[in-house]
């Protein structure tokens, strides 16, 4: 390609390389100054070596031309950059060869039918001398022309003469010359790795290195090829194995979009690059692939037909050619590509013998090593694929119990292997307890492959007999699964059976259940009776050694109940007492869950930030993941959004969907979504993500969770009924028994009521304002008298709803701005941005109307800071409404006009209605008689009249009622 690039933004396809192309950015820029510059970019194949060329030429608006070396059939071509070079220039500048005597030289390349072997015999000299005065030429105009020459691991000894004459002859020129070349290819070339070396020590050169997108880079990189937003799982896979290769990525995706395990244009690729190997490293490369892991020299050894010096030997070749790494003392793939490559290109006698020989020698470990859980499960694996069924059973069962409390994942792939042997091993498999495996198998299922497969699991461990624990302990884990499935009504059922069969039971076996039946009513929003529970799990196992599992749960249990009923911080304390005593990776994981709620409900969004991102870092490690990611990444989410970081809050929300998030995990993904579309003012998505939640299945805890939402979101979209409706409902179900819900539930709906009445009373309509006071001061009376009673008293974000709640009635009386700022003290304590700008706007009105005109601006700016910062345009939109009525400047005031028919409903003549247009701009009277060619004695007058036939007491309040009206 050649020519002027025009098209200065960027390729929506291209993601990451941020460094590199600061490289080329000042690269450019020197070249633009007369400072030419060569760029020498390496890489492995498929890496973007010639993308992120093209990419710098396009971002910064400069010609590009690209001198392509040619290999065909194993031979070069030689000078076929040149060639290739000329061809573009006729092309985008036909005269400037024809018509520039110093560029004879090169017209015999164009000459048709003269051979390559011609062209490599003209004479050199003055040929090179031309090609400078070409790209001199070029670049005359004053516009950088990048010239590359790509695969410069494949261009002839002439080639590399002309591109080091090239890059030591440029003086002043506007020019960027570029070299590309694959790193693996230049590493075996002697010859090759000199030049380059010597190149790279020009002053104006500049190294670059590809190496792979990271793995955000790669999850953009995705989303844009599916069309949507990438999966987790798929992430992953394709991170693992492309190693960020950005081809290897496109591949992959389209092999995974195809239904194909290897793209086969990679798998053709990756074999002939491996054909041309001698027989021993071919040998080597299959035993490693077989390995399936890096791999010692000695295993190595000891599983080829090879001697320690001709495996050294073999090792050397397959290193030397970019196959292998030496990674400390152990050998792998550069690519995992690589390795599924050269396994699937042995026969499967080959796989067969590999694996069997591969398992005897683990099996010659001592006994210390294969008690590990990555050596039990890669025993189990080589016996597996070598056909030893019995062996294989027996060590997937023993690989099962050593990953079950650090890696659940692989312990739940072993014993699901298992199972799928468990008929066809005969009298082996009497020396396992089936019953016993397949509850094991379930308790695991639950957070890695979903509650579906333990649901399923659990039954058929029924039909086997009674339950390992007691039919107690059964029905309850029974119970657990199915609500995390969903399916609310039958896990009741099980709850009241398991509750049941413990009746008048005290001891110590019973643990497990109180514990399960603790967070059964947790679950159902029942906190009082949770709490009662877990003491009672507490009373028959007092402490971690005594029952482990029960104890670990009652724990973290009993902290969140806690926190329900008003006292977070003890609950915090709990929570962390449950994930130092648990023992495994899924109670670590609940018991973190359950943390990051209190620490959310105690006002602590950074430490709850970071608890939850870690704790998805370390279910990529174990596997929980899928599982729990989803329900930490929602709670990460929200106290982002809390905290005014919006930006950071919808990069993690934009990880999922997650495959096997649990009901509740999606309300809590889409409870932030919608609260962070709400506040951006994208009301279609919020709503969207609104309708999303409410069609999950959800537990009476979880429903408090949906009504908060609905709420928030309602009241952010300023659909007073729908906010008022939902937060009604969260009253009636926590008024009595939660401190936190119900402090939580009076301030939405009395703001919602508030709001409603406010518009009520612009509209003319018949309110009873003493009555509504009297019933929203009985709520908030209400819940300070229930956290009076609880163990804390009136902790932080109890404490911020209630004062915004008080402050809210004053907007049906006096307005008080003290209330208001009380207010946003509180939300500043808590760290809630968006509440607190809210608070600030209400803070301001009030001060206003107060007359205290300075008191006003400032928190009315404060305000407009938080929100712009924030991108909270309806918040924006609020803060414009209170600027114009009380003449506190944010931004420029606008003129609109109140339609007759709104009018005359409120009385009005169309004189008084332009008054009123004005009052609510903010215009003084003075302003009014300027814009109507009145007195200022005129415009008192109509504004007297406007007060008295609205009904208000102050040019803020009939403001207001123009503005509850849209006219303002």
């Amino acid at each position: 390609m050649g020519g002027a690039v025009t098209d200065r933004s960027p390729n929506p396809d291209f993601v990451g390389r941020r460094a590199e192309l600061a490289i080329f950015e000042r690269a450019i820029v020197d070249a633009r100054n007369g400072l030419p510059s060569v760029v020498l970019v390496g890489g492995d194949a498929g890496i973007g070596k010639t993308t992120i060329v093209s990419e710098a030429a396009q971002r910064a608006g400069v010609s590009l031309y690209l001198a392509r070396s040619t290999h065909i059939g194993g031979d070069t071509i030689p000078l076929a950059p040149l060639a290739d070079l000329l061809r573009q220039v006729r092309r985008s500048n036909p005269e400037l060869l024809a018509g520039t005597p110093a560029l004879a030289p090169l017209q015999q390349w164009l000459v048709p039918g003269m051979v390559a072997a011609d062209r490599a015999a003209a004479p050199q000299g003055g040929l090179f001398v031309a090609v400078l005065d070409l790209i001199t030429h070029l670049a005359a105009d004053g516009v950088v022309v990048v010239v590359g020459f790509e695969d410069l691991h494949w261009a002839d000894a002439v080639t590399w003469d002309l591109f080091e004459f090239l890059g030591r002859s440029l003086i002043d020129e506007r020019v960027v010359l570029v070299g590309t070349y694959r790193a693996n290819e230049i590493a075996v070339h002697r010859p090759q790795r000199r030049r380059l070396a010597e190149l790279s020590r020009l002053p104006a050169a500049h190294l670059i290195h590809l190496e792979g997108l990271d793995r955000e880079a790669i999850a953009a990189r995705v989303a844009s090829l599916i069309g949507t937003a990438a999966p987790t799982a798929l992430v992953d896979q394709v991170v693992a194995r492309g190693q960020g290769n950005p081809f290897f990525t496109r591949e992959l995706v389209a092999a995974h979009l195809a239904g194909e395990t290897i793209p086969t244009v990679l798998a053709d690729l990756i074999s002939a690059e491996i054909a041309d190997l001698a027989d021993d490293a071919r040998q080597v490369l299959s035993a490693v692939a077989a390995i399936g892991r890096e791999t010692t020299h000695e295993l190595l050894v000891a599983n080829v037909d090879l001697t320690g010096s001709e495996v050294e030997a073999a090792v050397r070749t397959a290193v030397d050619a970019r196959l292998l790494v030496v990674d400390g003392d152990a050998y792998w793939f550069r690519h995992p590509l690589l390795g599924e490559v050269v396994y699937a290109d042995l026969l499967p006698p080959q796989r067969v013998r590999l694996h069997r020989r591969i398992a005897e020698t683990l099996r010659r470990q001592p006994h210390a090593v294969l008690a590990r859980a990555d050596r039990a499960g890669e025993l189990a694996l080589h016996l597996d694929r070598g056909g030893d069924s019995e062996g294989a059973f027996s060590a997937l069962l023993a690989a099962a119990d050593a990953a079950e409390t650090v890696a659940p994942a692989a312990a739940f792939g072993h014993l699901e292997r298992a199972f799928e042997l468990w008929d066809t091993v005969g009298e082996r498999a009497g020396i396992a307890n089936r019953r016993e495996r397949m509850w094991q198998a379930a308790e695991l299922a639950t957070f890695i492959v979903g509650n579906e497969r333990a649901v399923e699991l659990a039954r058929a461990a029924f039909e086997l007999g009674p339950p390992p624990l007691g039919p107690a302990w059964g029905h309850e884990r029974l119970g657990r699964y199915l609500w995390f499935s969903g399916h609310l009504d039958e896990s009741r059922v099980e709850f009241e059976v398991a509750a049941t069969l413990l009746s008048g039971t005290d001891v110590a076996e019973a643990a497990p259940v109180f514990a399960g039946l603790g967070q059964a009513a947790l679950l159902s929003g029942e906190f009082a009776t949770a709490e009662a529970w877990c003491l009672k799990a507490f009373d028959v196992a007092p402490t971690p050694d005594d029952d482990n599992e029960a104890w670990v749960r009652a724990r973290r249990v009993l902290g969140v109940a806690r926190s329900n009923l008003g006292d977070p911080e003890a609950a915090i304390e709990l929570c962390r007492e449950s994930i130092t005593a648990a023992t495994g990776a899924q109670a670590r994981a609940l018991a973190t869950v359950y943390l990051c709620l209190a620490l959310i409900d105690a006002g602590q969004y950074q430490t709850a930030i970071n608890t939850a991102l870690d704790a998805v870092a370390d279910g990529q490690v174990t596997g929980l993941d899928q599982g729990f990611g989803g329900y930490f990444d929602a709670l990460a989410a929200e106290a982002l959004v809390v905290i005014g970081r919006w930006s950071e809050a919808a990069t993690v929300l934009s990880r999922h969907p997650i495959p096997h998030t649990f009901p509740v995990g999606l309300v809590r993904l889409a409870r932030s979504e919608a609260m962070l579309a709400a506040r951006r003012g994208e009301n279609d998505d919020a709503l969207a993500q609104l309708a999303e939640a409410i069609a999950q299945p959800v537990d009476g805890w979880h429903q408090f969770v949906l009504d908060a939402t609905t709420a928030d979101v309602h009241l952010a979209l300023g659909h007073w009924d729908e906010a008022a409706r939902a937060a009604e409902r969260g009253w009636e179900s926590t008024a009595e028994m939660s401190v936190l819900w119900a402090a939580r539930f009076a301030m939405l709906s009395v703001v919602a009521i508030v709001e409603r009445t406010l518009d009520d009373r612009a509209r003319r309509q018949p309110v009873d304002i003493p009555a509504t006071l009297s019933h929203l001061r009985q709520r908030i009376e209400s819940v300070r008298s229930l956290a009076a009673r609880s163990r804390a008293g009136l902790r932080l974000d109890t404490a911020a709803h209630l004062a915004h709640a008080a402050a809210s009635l004053t907007r049906l009386t006096v307005p008080d701005s003290d209330a208001w700022a009380e207010a946003v003290v509180r939300w500043t304590e808590l760290g809630d941005r968006w509440m607190t700008a809210t608070a600030l706007v209400r803070h301001s009105e009030a001060a206003a109307a107060g007359g205290a005109a300075d008191r006003a601006a400032t928190a009315l700016r404060q305000a407009h800071a938080i929100a712009s910062e924030l991108g909270a345009l309806p918040l924006l939109a609020e803060i414009e409404r209170v600027s114009r009525r009380t003449r506190v400047s944010v931004e420029a005031p606008t003129r609109l006009a109140l339609d007759e028919t709104a009018a005359h409903g409120l009385g009005l003549t169309p004189r008084e209605a332009e008054v009123l247009a004005l009052v609510a701009a903010g215009r003084t009277n003075r302003q009014i008689g300027d814009d109507l060619f009145v007195s200022d004695k005129t415009a008192s007058v109509h504004v007297s009249n406007i007060l008295r036939k609205l009904g208000v007491n102050s040019r803020v309040d009939a403001a207001a009622v123009a503005q509850r009206l849209g006219i303002a």
